[in-house]
């Protein structure tokens, strides 16, 4: 059996999440330049290929899996980047349309990132919320 694997950004631009009321304070939703993975998605993609392990997920795909999550699972992520880079607040928005496998492997992957560039505001480096996703086809 082939296994794929695509990790792709959620939106065209690397987005925040500016519709949504904050819900931290410290939160800056309207930035000069979003945050960004070092590398963009080139980096992106080759960090979700070189730490998602999919062999749990695939050999625990049975039929009613299959029929509740399919073969092709998108974990979407959100989370803070601080002014510092780190990645903190992970959260998957859509846990329940994911096998609980891959939940768990999405969240231990995106808590291995290294620092993201921060998001500026008027030059300087400021909290924002971002949203990211992760693809597996088993």
């Amino acid at each position: 059996m082939r296994y794929w694997l695509f990790a792709f950004l959620l939106s065209g631009v690397f987005g925040t999440l500016s519709a949504q009321a904050p819900k931290d304070s410290l939160i800056v939703y309207d930035v000069d330049r979003y945050a960004q993975f070092n590398g963009g998605v080139t980096g992106w993609n080759r960090f979700v290929r070189e730490n998602l392990d999919i062999r749990d997920i695939v050999s625990s795909i049975d039929s009613t899996t299959y029929v509740d999550y399919g073969l092709k699972q998108t974990a979407i992520m959100e989370f803070t980047v601080c002014e510092d880079g780190i990645v903190c607040d992970i959260e998957i928005v859509n846990r329940n349309k994911i096998s609980p496998e891959f939940v768990e492997e999405a969240l231990r992957v995106m808590k291995k990132s290294p620092k993201w560039m921060p998001a500026l505001k008027n030059g300087k480096p400021v909290r924002t919320r971002f949203k990211q996703s992760i693809v597996a086809i088993l």
